[in-house]
């Protein structure tokens, strides 16, 4: 009988079969399988139907498999391997992957550690990228598909592009422990925040690629003019040259840790001066979120 194009071997039939010559029995494969012996025999008939081959023998209960069976057991043992192997790949895959983020360094040290810690437990087969870059250049990378998403500050964004908040920090003003201006700036922040104070104490900022409009927009809404002794690339960088006395600086909460408060002082500035600021997740608006990425935002957010 000639085989139709769309005909294929049935693989409960060849399953079947496979089981019963490993227990040499039907009995015993239909326990296996969880079928009738009825329903194993007749799966197995249907096979050497469309094999037009006799695959074995009952004899008195004893199962004897001939030339023809031989060569499509070892077929079967290949096929099931293969698929043992394809099924358990598949569902590896699913837990694993990659997934690019960039930040500004404040963001990589203070903010994501703990986030990162956790999803590293829950899928440990996931590369993660944590990248450090710029503000305009993690909008570029996340416009451009380059990257799965960005955590920077809020801001106007492209068109393209959408925010989702993960937590505002207030800034604060920082100096060396026991600077001079330590009473007074607790006592009353304005008095130390003035032309003539600011003149006398340098004022250290951060790279304006990375942070440094949080200084800026402090001394505009006290109608002063930048007059800047340092600007510093790293948060961490600027901390320790204000902790050696070589100027104070405006820095979000965000990077100031216990360790912080041994080596400075940390005065928190009304929000009248500075809302602080809004940091969270950008992505594109068109951007697919599988299922670890999906989860790895769902972290950042919570």
């Amino acid at each position: 009988m000639r085989r139709q194009t769309y005909d294929v071997m049935d693989l409960k039939a060849l399953r079947c079969f496979y089981v019963m010559i490993q227990q040499e029995s039907v009995s015993q494969a239909s326990i296996e399988l969880g079928i009738s012996p009825s329903a194993v025999s007749q799966q197995i008939k249907l096979l050497e139907v469309y094999l037009q081959t006799k695959l074995y023998e009952n004899r008195g209960g004893h199962i004897r498999i001939t030339p023809a069976g031989e060569r499509v057991f070892t077929f079967a043992m290949s096929v099931f391997d293969e698929l043992d192997t394809f099924e358990q790949a598949l569902k590896e895959g699913e837990s694993a992957g990659e997934i690019c983020l960039s930040a500004h360094d404040s963001v990589l040290r203070y903010l994501l550690p703990d986030k990162v810690k956790i999803f590293c437990q829950e899928c440990p087969l996931v590369r993660l990228r944590l990248l450090s870059r710029p503000v305009e250049e993690t909008l570029r990378l996340v416009r451009s598909n380059e990257l799965d998403l960005g955590i920077v500050a809020q801001r106007e964004l492209p068109k393209e592009l959408r925010f989702q908040a993960i937590k505002t920090y207030p800034s604060c003003l920082i100096m060396a422990k026991g600077h001079h201006l330590t009473d007074a700036a607790n006592a009353d922040i304005y008095s130390v925040l003035t032309k003539e104070a600011l003149d006398k104490y340098p004022l250290i900022f951060q790279d304006s690629q990375q942070e440094g409009f949080r200084l800026t927009q402090v001394l505009a809404n006290l109608d002063l003019q930048r007059s800047a002794s340092l600007e510093i690339g790293t948060v961490n960088a600027l901390k320790h040259y204000v902790s050696l006395g070589l100027g104070i600086a405006v820095i979000s909460t965000l990077s100031i840790n216990a360790e912080d408060k041994v080596n400075l002082e940390v005065i928190e500035l009304p929000t009248n001066l500075d809302l602080g600021s809004c940091y969270g997740i950008v992505t594109r608006h068109d951007k697919r979120k599988d299922v670890l990425l999906s989860r790895f935002i769902e972290l950042l957010l919570s």
